[in-house]
């Protein structure tokens, strides 16, 4: 009995523990990714990041219309803001 439960948390641990990791990055054409770095550098980890981040917060679609917003209407989407923020404070200079 006494392994059955032991076993039973360890499992519950792990399932737990498995779905704290960051999601996978949305699938982006290699163009989007070499347009972002036209106005942010590759070579600066704070670009880097906050390209990582984006990808994982926001799929294609949703990118491509927040930015349509931001030309159009000059608000900035919060998750764009959201992705830069905690790339400048993880990422000090």
């Amino acid at each position: 009995m006494r392994n059955s439960v032991f076993v039973g948390l360890a499992v519950s641990v792990t399932l737990a523990l498995a779905g704290c990791g960051e999601k996978p990055p949305h699938p982006y054409p290699a163009a989007a990714e070499t347009q972002f770095h036209a106005s942010c550098p590759a070579s600066d980890p704070v670009c880097v990041c906050t390209w990582d981040q984006i990808t994982r917060a926001m799929t294609y679609e949703d990118y491509q219309a927040a930015l349509d917003t931001f030309r159009s209407d000059g608000i900035m989407d919060p998750r764009l803001t959201r992705a830069r923020t905690h790339c400048i404070e993880h990422h000090p200079s």
